[in-house]
């Protein structure tokens, strides 16, 4: 038995949005399945969602196949896969109602990256967007206007405008919100619902807030960085680090985002964790559109938003658990699993220690990037127990687990 008296004890938290050992630029990601989920165990995350890789010419049968048996010899956390749809959308598009019937409910397009042969046309989301609703899934997108990056990106190239801060004008919110309005648009006209992920701006969450109004069915969903870091960064010595799309904005839009995550505006916080060494991304020092974006994120995602959201009084417990399991548990289908301490459900714990203090510091991270864009920053509280599906994972500095067992856990969707 363990003795959680004067403890905080949570159902396990689901980080919906990561991004474990993916191909960017010429590199890997850092974190593997092995590393990523141990990270996410000394986080209080006791399942991830992550992303299928669809090759150029692979099926996305075949993705989902090749990325569960990654996850599934390496993962130490339960896991479950978004199906991204980046290739030939057209011709695989009849796959969409097998998979969801297999589980794997959520599909990911991207209105960008038309360079690197992610992007879909506009004409293609409606295609992909109507079979997914047709069957119930949900449709997830990332949301730049690829005409305004790809504008801006050779405004400052042709200039020779390499420094990090031309990261954030090369892709500024007016990309992010028009997306989002095109999208909306498309979405209401189909009567479907739509899966913004990582908003970062003010300008995106006003133009959700204005779907929303007209009556589209819009779920937003947002990360730390955006919560805690400014574009400020990119002017640092070490500004680099920091790039990630969306990049970071301005006080304004953190400010933003905060309001809507107290009036209920924003629906889920992941954390788009996709890290890179200090090495990787050194490789891109003097030029912002050679620096393999992403952040690390999912060991501090529930510290940093119990510290900066609990405990400076901007939301209480029970929206910290909205937003961290509760609502990533429903929409992607895996309520009756996860989510919830409930008879019934999986044994997924957290047990936090709310009266140690503490700050985020690389040395005491357990992922595979030798540093952390959180560096420093004030933790109150400190884990004691990660425990999934009764197996302690975590107890207190230590891992336990000599084997990952992570289970694949399958979406339904709803009647």
């Amino acid at each position: 038995s363990i003795d959680a008296s004067g403890k905080l004890v949570f159902p396990g938290f689901i980080d919906a949005h990561t991004h474990m050992g993916i191909p960017i630029m010429d590199t890997i990601s850092a974190d593997d399945f092995e590393s990523g989920s141990r990270a996410a165990a000394f986080g209080g995350v006791t399942t991830i969602l992550d992303f299928t890789v669809q090759e150029k010419g692979q099926s996305l049968q075949e993705a989902v196949e090749i990325r569960c048996r990654k996850a599934q010899r390496k993962s130490y956390v339960d896991f479950s896969m978004h199906v991204n749809v980046t290739d030939q959308p057209k011709k695989w598009r009849s796959q969409i109602p097998a998979l969801i019937e297999d589980g794997f409910i959520s599909f990911k397009l991207f209105s960008t990256y038309r360079q690197a042969g992610m992007m879909i046309t506009w004409e293609q989301f409606r295609q992909v967007m109507a079979e997914v609703n047709a069957h119930k899934g949900v449709l997830m997108l990332h949301a730049e206007d690829n005409d305004i990056v790809e504008t801006q990106t050779e405004l400052h190239l042709n200039q020779n405008q390499l420094a990090p801060i031309f990261h954030a004008r090369s892709r500024p919110a007016e990309a992010e919100a028009k997306a989002i309005e095109t999208a909306a648009e498309i979405t209401r006209e189909l009567s479907a619902q739509l899966y913004i992920v990582h908003l970062s701006s003010q300008a995106g969450l006003e133009a959700g807030i204005e779907a929303r109004r007209k009556g589209t069915d819009i779920i937003l969903e947002t990360c730390p960085q955006y919560l805690l870091l400014t574009e400020s960064q990119y002017h640092e010595p070490d500004g680099h680090y920091y790039i990630t799309t969306p990049p970071l904005r301005t006080e304004s839009d953190v400010n933003a985002l905060w309001q809507a995550i107290q009036n209920g505006d924003i629906n889920t916080i992941g954390t788009d964790h996709c890290p890179f060494t200090r090495s990787q991304k050194n490789a891109g020092k003097q030029q912002f559109h050679r620096t393999p974006n992403g952040l690390p994120g999912v060991e501090t995602l529930f510290p940093l938003i119990y510290s900066y959201g609990v405990e400076e009084g901007r939301i209480d417990l029970h929206r910290l658990v909205d937003l961290l399991a509760r609502n990533p548990a429903r929409i992607f289908g895996i309520d009756h699993r996860k989510g919830e301490i409930e008879i019934g459900k999986d044994a997924d714990l957290v047990i936090w220690n709310p009266k140690v203090k503490s700050v985020v510091s690389v040395d005491r991270q357990h992922g595979a990037a030798d540093w952390s864009p959180y560096e420093g920053l004030r933790i109150t509280g400190s884990l004691e127990y990660t425990i999934r599906r009764g197996q302690i994972l975590v107890q207190e500095d230590k891992f336990v687990p000599d084997k990952a067992a992570g289970e694949l856990i399958r979406g339904k969707v709803s009647d």
